[in-house]
């Protein structure tokens, strides 16, 4: 820990020396100044301002008319360019996105300086010098397309290569995911206003923020510069709004009622409909401090839910599982508070304070297709983050960037039913889920700082990143125990007490933490994090760009480096060679962007090295689950102990009542002893793409993009032995955490894209195959592979492939004030992973997520299945057969549409009614939540009990039955439901 410590502070030093950087939040402007007969005009000056500040920015064009302004604050501009003998020319309303790169070309009138030419809104801005593969979500489409829940981060899925993911972590249960390029969604870069806003514990993004807040955000999805980083996935940059001259704001009220939405498909309507409602709350102002100086903005937002969600609930007596709700109440406060200040033409201050404090009811992560309402657990996430930039213009070609940041983040889950364990049933979980309670704690300390220099055709920017997280678990995992059963309903007396019920059931093992009594506390967690980069965008000719970078990142303890020394001695003979830290993750990054001098096309492409980054489970992983901290004991069930001649159980066996007397089975378990493998590195993925951009009029853009991504070194677990554990008294299986396997993702991403104008729109295809070697991208925990030695068998599709995808928004503006603002997206399924009727692992001897890829029919299944059991099975076992009406997995499809009407009060101020509905067509979206099982379909070749005239190869009378519905009661693909709404404008 000193060690760490004392290189942070060395570090330090180094950053502050050479200046850091945050990722891509501005923009850049590169242009030509010409004169009436097309010719270069050299050494004309060129200055944009700010609408509304005093900020200002100016360039010189040099022999080739050329002019670079870089790092421009995404906003409105007004253009003024002057050269001696032609007339001055103004250019207004010029709309610079987040992230973007922009070329105009200005031309000059023969004149006096006393001429000038004034235009408005016939400037055309042309994207162009970037290669990078991303899209902008901008505040006209934040503020007009129907949003379920308000949350503006599902907008990310109109970017083509952005699907969403199946739950991974208990404290992820309410957040949005974007899983880009075929991760799962532990990776990717989320920032807000470059401030680093991801968990850095479990990975996924961590705070949200009001609606009304977001100017708009840029999501990268493939080849981004070296500026950005800890990501091999995506970049999503968010920059959040500031205030203006003029006092102006909303107070806005969106309502939802049970009374206005549908039910589940798979719901069981002989049970009782579920109670509904939610109304949210948001106010946002923001005006002058010192008109054209400082300027103030402030939101606020609230969300009270009376929620359900679908759960399932054993009925003993019937057989059967039955579709029924629990409450899930949500209260959610979102907030933030902004200040910037322009003293002068050359200064930027940004001062921002953002926070959220959420409790919530919710399903807890699922290893089955669906959970009890003993499964749910109640959270409370807390938030807050603050942030301090500066923005100094040096001169006309350099301007330096200063930023640093807080954040506090505070994660709280505890049961709903404390204290039982877990019963794992081949078709439902139910209990207490074992992986709560727990809490995370995370501070992040993040400097940022850049130096950008424009000299000659070059425009540079060099710097970093440091970081300090500190993070700490409590952790009551596996306190209660945990049971696998092997049938969902008893089907013998094996108790002997002449009947058939619960003291029945059958199970294979228990899993209970050896040390029941307390929780495991992991308070050093901790690591720091720099980086290092230089990017040249080098324009060879006014047409053609190279975009040329190199980054190089460091994590000094995701390897738990400075806990070495106190790992467990018994698994010493496991590690080989020497832990050090990972530092050798450069990342080169070389592309192209060539556009015709009229902007009409463009052709771009490149290739790149990205690293992702290790989340601290995995430390937490060798230092709790070593063997001593947190022994978890695996013991046998009862099946161990059943009679084959009577079918009953013994005396001494353990039962359903109290399951956790049987002896320790060596070397199996969930999780065994883990150690980090001293080889481990951080994960690596090569980007590369090429593509072309066409303008088809004035405001229209069509662009497709081919890209592959080739990811290595990701993380899974591998059992490689086993040793005699004296805290369990017995074996313990050593599980390794290493860097052994990869992802492939191969897509054409394409949108048509309406940018202006009344109406505006943004389509979006994809193409793309995903393949991994695990359903979780980093944390082993599941069954592990099926051979430890072969880990090509893990190859398969990812649990949320879809191979086609297409999205449609857009805004209207009608007649008499309404507008129309539909949102439309469908994609085929995902995979599906079979598993044996234990439900322990998947069928060995086929390949990972098999359903709907392998096999598209339940006939296609059949036919393995039958051959399989005609060469003796798996391991002697017989598998059963499936129902031929079972299916694999649903395509998705979902219409939502808003219809507004504004009405006009006073001069500056306007009331808005709408009415939003979400799957207007009530289409039925079979999906699921979970990592083990993303297809909502059931996926476990379960016996059936009642068919005794087939024994040991049965018809399952679940497998391949619709189990839950995309968006739960009431998220985005779920029922069709409507939503009133208000908003008043001032």
């Amino acid at each position: 820990m000193r060690q760490t410590r004392l290189l942070g502070r060395r570090l330090t030093g180094v950053v502050l020396a050479l200046g850091v950087a945050a990722p891509a939040l501005a923009s850049t402007l590169h242009g030509r100044v010409l004169d009436p007969q097309r010719q270069a005009v050299v050494g004309a000056r060129v200055a944009v301002e700010a609408e509304g500040t005093t900020l200002r920015r100016e360039a010189v064009t040099d022999g080739s008319g050329s002019f670079t302004l870089p790092e421009l604050t995404p906003g409105r501009y007004t253009l003024v360019a002057e050269a001696s003998g032609f007339a001055t020319r103004t250019h207004r309303g010029l709309v610079l996105a987040v992230g973007q790169s922009y070329r105009l070309e200005v031309g000059l009138e023969v004149g006096g300086r006393a001429e000038a030419v004034d235009v408005a809104g016939e400037a055309e801005l042309v994207t162009a010098g970037s290669s990078t593969v991303d899209g902008v979500i901008d505040r006209a489409a934040i503020d007009g397309l129907p949003l379920n829940g308000r949350n503006f981060m599902e907008l990310a899925f109109l970017v083509p290569g952005n699907v969403p993911t199946p739950n991974f972590d208990p404290t992820k249960t309410n957040s949005v995911v974007v899983a880009s390029a075929g991760q799962i969604g532990r990776g990717g870069m989320v920032t807000i206003d470059g401030q680093e806003n991801n968990d850095d514990a479990v990975g996924g993004p961590l705070q949200n923020v009001p609606q009304d807040a977001v100017q708009e955000f840029q999501i990268a999805t493939n080849r981004y510069t070296a500026e950005s980083g800890r990501s091999a996935a995506s970049a999503i940059n968010v920059l959040t709004r500031a205030g203006t001259d003029e006092l102006r704001g909303t107070a806005s009220f969106f309502l939802r009622d049970d009374a206005l939405q549908g039910l589940p498909a798979t719901y069981d309507r002989t049970q009782p409909a579920p109670p509904f409602d939610r109304q949210q709350y948001a106010l946002a102002l923001g005006g002058p401090v010192k008109k054209g100086e400082a300027h103030w903005f402030a939101a606020l937002e609230y969300r009270d839910q009376d929620g359900a969600v679908l759960v399932g609930e054993r009925d003993v007596a019937a057989r059967a599982i039955r579709r029924t709700f629990a409450a899930a109440p949500l209260q959610d406060w979102l907030g933030m508070a902004r200040l910037d200040a322009s003293p002068s033409g050359s200064d930027r201050v940004t001062l921002r304070y953002s926070f959220e404090h959420a409790q919530d009811t919710g399903a807890s992560t699922l290893d089955r297709s669906i959970g009890s309402a003993s499964q749910r657990q109640d959270g409370t996430n807390a938030y807050h983050s603050v942030l301090g930039r500066w923005v100094r213009t040096l001169s006309s070609a350099s301007l330096l960037d200063v930023a640093l940041s807080y954040s506090r983040y505070r994660n709280h889950i505890v049961p709903v039913s404390p204290d039982t364990p877990q019963l794992t049933f081949p078709s439902i979980q139910d209990g207490s889920s074992f992986r709560v309670p727990q809490a995370t704690n995370q501070d992040r300390i993040q400097m940022t700082d850049s130096l950008a220099l424009v000299r000659g055709k070059h425009g540079l920017k060099l710097g970093g990143e440091l970081q300090r997280v500190d993070t700490s678990f409590d952790l009551g995992v596996f306190r209660a125990g945990r049971l696998e059963l092997v049938e969902d309903f008893a089907g013998f007396d094996h108790n002997g007490d002449g009947r058939v019920d619960d003291g029945d059931l059958l199970f294979a093992v228990t899993l209970r933490s050896g040390l029941p009594e307390r929780n495991l506390l992991l308070d050093d967690c901790d690591n720091t994090y720099l980086a290092l980069y230089l990017q040249d965008d080098w324009r060879v000719t006014p047409e053609l760009t190279l975009n040329l970078g190199l980054r190089w990142e460091m994590d000094t303890d995701v390897k738990n480096v400075s806990g070495f020394d106190d790992t467990n001695p018994l698994v010493r003979d496991f590690y080989e060679g020497e832990r050090r830290r990972d530092t050798d993750n450069f990342g080169p990054r070389l592309g192209f962007s060539w556009a015709d001098a009229r902007g009409r096309l463009g052709v771009h492409g490149g290739w790149g090295i990205y690293y992702d980054r290790i989340t601290l489970e995995i430390a937490s992983l060798e230092k709790g689950l070593d063997g001593r901290a947190l022994p978890v004991e695996v013991r046998a069930g009862n099946v161990f102990f059943l009679d084959a001649e009577s079918g009953r159980f013994p005396p001494f066996a353990p039962s359903f009542a109290d399951p956790f007397t049987g002896f320790i089975l060596p070397g199996a378990g969930a999780s065994g002893i883990n150690i980090i493998d001293n080889a481990m590195e951080s994960p690596q993925v090569q980007h590369a793409n090429l593509g072309a951009e066409v303008r088809l009029g004035r405001d229209l853009y069509l662009r497709a993009d081919g890209v592959y991504n080739k990811g290595t070194r990701f993380i899974i677990g591998r059992t490689v032995g086993t040793v005699f554990n004296p805290v369990v008294g017995g074996p313990d299986r050593v599980v390794n955490l290493e860097s052994s396997v990869g992802t492939r993702y191969k897509g054409l991403l394409a949108s048509l894209e309406k940018r202006g104008g009344r109406h505006r729109i943004l389509a979006s295809y994809t193409l793309a195959k995903a393949e991994n070697y695990a359903n979780d991208d980093q944390i082993p925990f599941s069954s592990g592979p099926i051979d430890p030695n072969d880990l090509e068998r893990e190859k398969g599709p990812s649990p949320n492939d879809r191979r086609h995808r297409f999205t449609f928004a857009g805004t209207f503006e009608l007649p008499a004030g309404f507008q129309l603002s539909p949102l439309f997206a469908w994609s085929t399924g995902v995979p599906m992973d079979i598993l044996m009727p234990d439900a322990s692992t998947r069928v060995p001897t086929l390949p990972r997520n098999a359903g709907g890829r392998m096999f598209e029919t339940a006939a296609e299944l059949n036919d393995y299945l039958r051959g399989l059991n005609a060469a003796g099975g798996v391991d002697g076992v017989l598998l059963p057969l499936v129902g031929e009406d079972a299916r694999f997995s649903d395509s998705f499809s979902s219409f939502d549409l808003r219809v507004s009407k504004t009405f006009t009060v006073g001069a500056t101020r306007s009331l808005e009614a709408l009415v939003e509905v979400f799957n207007l067509f009530n289409v039925t979206n079979v999906l699921g939540v979970s990592t083990r099982n993303y297809s909502g379909y059931a996926n476990v070749l379960a016996r059936d009990a009642d068919d005794p005239a087939r024994p040991g190869y049965l018809t399952s009378s679940s497998f391949g039955k619709a189990v839950t519905t995309a968006g739960g009661v009431f998220g985005s693909g779920g029922p069709r439901a409507f939503q009133l709404g208000v908003r008043f404008q001032f």
